[in-house]
């Protein structure tokens, strides 16, 4: 059961931020701040992928173990970039959270 909860937790998140990162305005901005603007339709295309490889996990756990564990990675990644730019500290609770549910799904996946 709490498996399922951080699978949905994770999943809509990151069908939220993929989507959005790929078609919004702000993303766009943000990106470029970052320096990372060439990034931003791999990033977003990687959430929506890494959304639906967690929610596959439920039935096939190594996938979702793989899919939260490039999640894990990305969130671990975007945290580098907010820090390199000096982001202030409460700009980076998401990321963060993010990062600790998908590691957290890492071990459930694994040791399910």
């Amino acid at each position: 059961m709490l498996l399922v909860i951080l699978v949905a937790v994770s999943a809509v998140a990151f069908l939220y931020y993929g989507a959005e990162t790929l078609f919004a305005v702000r993303p766009r901005r943000e990106f470029e701040r970052y320096g990372l603007p060439h990034l931003r339709v791999f990033v977003g295309s990687m959430q929506l992928l890494g959304a639906a490889g967690v929610l596959i996990g439920i039935f096939v756990a190594p996938i979702g173990a793989v899919a939260a564990a490039g999640l894990t990675i990305m969130m671990l990644l975007g945290l580098v970039a907010r820090y390199r730019i000096h982001d202030a500290p409460r700009l980076m609770i998401p990321a963060s959270s993010l990062a600790l549910l998908n590691a957290a799904l890492v071990f459930l996946f694994v040791t399910q």
